[in-house]
This record gives structure tokens, sequence and C-alpha cells, in this order.
């Protein structure tokens, strides 16, 4: 996921459902998948839009200025997400 975020290519909607993991060779391989609302940093406008599934959105997303697109999307709020998958997970 940094990988590509370095790369400006921006999931923006990490979920349980877009999340697999499996067992190999004594350890936890995980793959972050579906990137159909992802976005290329270069796309312009779009960084700047509220997507995703909001339960697990970053806190400071789906309020205020994010609604109105004021907010630009940032790797902070993916990682947050990710802890709220953890949170809901465990």
């Amino acid at each position: 996921h940094y990988t590509l975020w370095k790369h400006d290519f921006h999931h923006r909607d990490v979920s349980p459902s877009n999340i697999m993991a499996y067992w190999s060779n004594g350890q936890w391989i995980g793959v972050l998948n579906d990137y159909d609302l992802s976005s290329i940093q270069c796309d312009g406008p779009s960084s700047h839009e509220r997507i995703g599934t909001v339960q697990f959105m970053a806190i400071d997303l789906p309020e205020g200025d994010a609604l109105e697109g004021k907010v630009t999307h940032l790797y902070r709020h993916d990682a947050e997400s990710l802890v709220w998958v953890l949170v809901w997970v465990c």
C-alpha cells in the first residue's frame, strides 16, 4: 500500500471486504484489493472527494470541510482506516 501511495496511486477505501489475508510459510500475508475507488494524485479534484466505506473512514473525512471537498486525502487517512478495520475485526 505504501509503495503504491508513494507512486501517487491512492486506494481510499480500506475496509474488511477489501482485505485478504492468508497463512504461508509460518507468517500471515495481507493483500489490499479492490482498487475501483482509488485515484491517481494527478487526477485533480477527485483527490478531494469523500469516498470509501463510511464505517471505516478516517474520523475527519465524513464531516465538515471534508464533505465540501476541502480536505485532501492523505496517507494517514488510509492508515487510520486500517486501524478501524483491525478494531472491528478483533
